[in-house]
């Protein structure tokens, strides 16, 4: 399916982190139920990792800025005659780079391989918890945590990851919740893309008496190190998940799997 012109833009704004944090989350769900949005995702990740490879991205961007300050203010072409008169219009030295981009990124790709279809399978499996309630003992804490613990439930599901770690990062720590803590700021970590950050709130949260809770935090642990590109760390858990079969993750642990190894 072709992509539209309001999409390339999504992806762009997706890939600068300039989207809002409901937008984001939006996004990423259209991500993986699309495709071809995803594998063009995956493609313009590729292209922006190997221009900062090469060095040169500041460049092509400079080039692209002066150029545009350059044009005179006359009156609107045809699109089709726009786009001819760019690329004739561009000096030597910047196609000159641009046969070194080529080039360069081709490679970079090449070697990066790996590392996308590790990026490819976290984002086809990565969903967010939709019952973060479940288990959590609300009617045993204090009245001010589990205010608190509410409201950081409320603002992970609106997609608000940042203001969820700023809340649970200065709540005291009890007994009773220490391991919903762990777990719900790991995963808040997880969906606001720093991986590396949930991982060690991810694996305290495995400590929980709650088999439940257990299987949460263990799977979002091993997306951490997929997403991380940790394989050694992640393929022992996503084996041990996909030949359980009462584990509810069974089967997504399976799909990552077979794109990881």
């Amino acid at each position: 399916m072709k992509l539209t012109e309001d999409q390339y833009e999504l992806i762009e704004a997706y890939l600068k982190n300039e989207l809002s944090a409901p937008d984001r989350a939006s996004f990423e769900t259209d991500i993986q139920s699309d495709a071809a949005l995803l594998a063009e995702v995956g493609r313009q990740r590729d292209l922006r990792l190997g221009l900062r490879a090469l060095g040169i991205q500041h460049v092509l961007e400079q080039a692209r800025t002066n150029y545009k300050t350059a044009l005179p203010a006359a009156e609107p072409a045809p699109k089709r005659l726009a786009v001819f008169r760019t690329f004739a219009a561009w000096p030597s030295w910047v196609a000159a780079a641009s046969v070194v981009v080529v080039l360069g990124v081709g490679y970079y790709a090449y070697q990066q391989t790996a590392g996308r279809q590790t990026d490819l399978a976290y984002n086809e499996a990565f969903r967010s918890d939709s019952d973060l309630m479940k288990g959590f003992p609300a009617e045993t804490v204090p009245a001010e945590t589990r205010i608190t613990f509410l409201d950081a439930f409320k603002n992970y599901k609106a997609g608000k990851y940042d203001r969820v770690i700023e809340q649970l990062k200065t709540l005291p720590t009890d007994k009773q919740t220490i391991h919903y803590k762990n777990y719900l700021l790991g995963l808040s970590y997880l969906a606001n893309h720093q991986p590396t950050e949930s991982i060690p709130l991810l694996t305290k949260a495995q400590e929980t008496p709650s088999p439940e809770l257990h299987r949460k935090a263990e799977w979002f642990l091993a997306l951490a190190y997929v997403k991380t590109n940790q394989k050694e760390q992640a393929v022992p858990i996503l084996n041990r998940i996909s030949t359980n079969k009462a584990n509810p993750f069974q089967s997504l642990a399976q799909r990552v799997l077979q794109k990881i190894q």
